[in-house]
């Protein structure tokens, strides 16, 4: 299967935003976190897809302290000495971070400190994706002697400013700014995509969703200059605010026409929880020869099962079942997941979901390569066959039962999960 490679200068489509915007006033269903951490101080273990902190929460636990993000985002502004910390993986860092921030990953804080923070007294603000790897950083950077760290949960939360790429780029200049109100009266923002053209030739847009019910949109073009109208071919930016209107997903597709540059359509994958809270994924982007493809028709991406390990990467096809979608959907709209998988059989690594996945069951034969939901809430890599009742979730294609054996090892080891979208 073909995987795109966006460039986001050359096809002039950037995804901005995308993070859940508590409007509502239903309450965000918790899911439980990917591995229960004892924390050494005396706090409430967090869940994982926690609501957004009350703003004057502030717990002192021992040697390091969680805040609001809203103090956090306040104290960027307040403090040049400070160093946002974000111990997720460097993928889920380049996908998007809080500008100004470093990646130290939680995995890689031991008990020496490390090379990118060398000062104890430095204060620290950590974060991660949901709140659960920020604690256990925060704790194990207080073992190791750090005098002023300050938890602040997850980007899941982050309401201000974020960047993607290697780069931290530069520190935000003001507080996280609330939801935003449209003139239509749509309380929370949900996502919001910019695309770039010029006038004289430049790309016209069109924008078209598969489910008018779970989304809608408002658009705005704004211009670089305010002496726009006295240039010839002067640049603008078109920005889409996508609104999330009830649970669902759904598939958001920019078409791009030109009579002189590319034409182009970019397909994004919108999924919506129960809270309105909404995910976006990177868009798939399709080349249009003389833009010829009807306006009407929606583009819908196709989801890839991506697992890494041990620094190996494997894409697996999802299988057609209940299961396999509700599989995808979840890592769509909660991100990437480390599971601790283990040995059985010798012909299998297990390890147990975050989540309990509606079984698919049926009598099969697996083969090398299979990633099979066991239970409802443990998922197994086989190496070899094996025949039981159970759900196949995916199969990793273009690998053999020795090379997945050799990847993965004997013995425990983590394995990542998470979903890219492709044509």
């Amino acid at each position: 299967m073909k995987r795109q490679v966006i460039a986001a200068a050359a096809m002039a489509v950037l995804l901005l935003l995308a993070g859940g915007c508590s409007g509502q006033t239903q309450p965000t269903q918790q899911t439980q976190d990917t591995q229960s951490t004892q924390q050494t101080q005396e706090t409430q273990q967090t869940q994982d897809t926690q609501p957004p902190r009350n703003t004057e929460e502030t717990t002192m636990t021992g040697h390091w302290e969680s805040i609001s993000q809203e103090d956090a985002a306040q104290r960027m502004t307040m403090r040049e000495d400070l160093l946002i910390v974000d111990v997720r993986q460097p993928y889920e860092y380049e996908a998007g971070h809080i500008p100004g921030a470093i990646c130290v990953p939680n995995e890689d804080i031991g008990t020496e400190m490390p090379a990118a923070l060398p000062d104890l007294d430095q204060v620290l603000l950590v974060y991660c994706r949901s709140g659960r790897r920020s604690k256990e950083a925060a704790e194990k950077l207080a073992q190791i002697g750090y005098t002023n760290i300050y938890e602040f949960g997850g980007i899941l939360d982050w309401t201000g400013e974020t960047v993607a790429g290697e780069e931290p780029g530069t520190r935000p200049v003001g507080p996280a700014d609330p939801a935003t109100t449209t003139e239509s009266g749509k309380t929370g923002c949900a996502a919001v995509l910019t695309v770039s053209s010029f006038d004289g030739g430049g790309p016209e847009f069109e924008f078209i969703t598969d489910e008018p019910s779970v989304i809608s949109w408002d658009v705005t073009r704004e211009y670089g200059r305010a002496d726009h109208d006295q240039i010839d071919g002067a640049a603008y930016d078109v920005t889409v605010t996508l609104h999330a209107l009830k649970e669902g997903s759904a598939t958001f597709t920019v078409l791009a026409r030109s009579p002189i540059a590319d034409n182009y359509d970019a397909a994004y994958y919108v999924t919506v929880d129960g809270a309105l809270n909404i995910t976006v994924s990177e868009p798939v982007i399709y080349e249009v020869s003389g833009g010829t493809r009807a306006t009407d028709e929606v583009i819908r991406p196709t989801p890839e099962l991506v697992i890494e390990v041990n620094g190996r990467t494997f894409y697996a096809h999802p299988e057609d079942n209940p299961s396999a979608e509700e599989f995808i959907e979840k890592l769509s709209r909660e991100g990437a997941i480390e599971v601790a998988m283990r040995d059985y059989g010798n012909f299998e690594k297990v390890g147990p979901l975050p989540w309990t996945l509606t079984r698919s069951d049926e009598d099969i034969t697996t083969v090398p390569g299979d990633v099979i939901l066991y239970q409802g809430n443990q998922i197994t890599i086989y190496y070899d066959t094996n025949q039981w009742n159970f759900t196949r979730l995916a199969r990793i294609g273009n690998a053999t039962g020795e090379e997945l054996l050799e990847a993965f090892g004997s013995g425990d080891v983590t394995v990542t999960f998470w979903v890219e979208w492709s044509e």
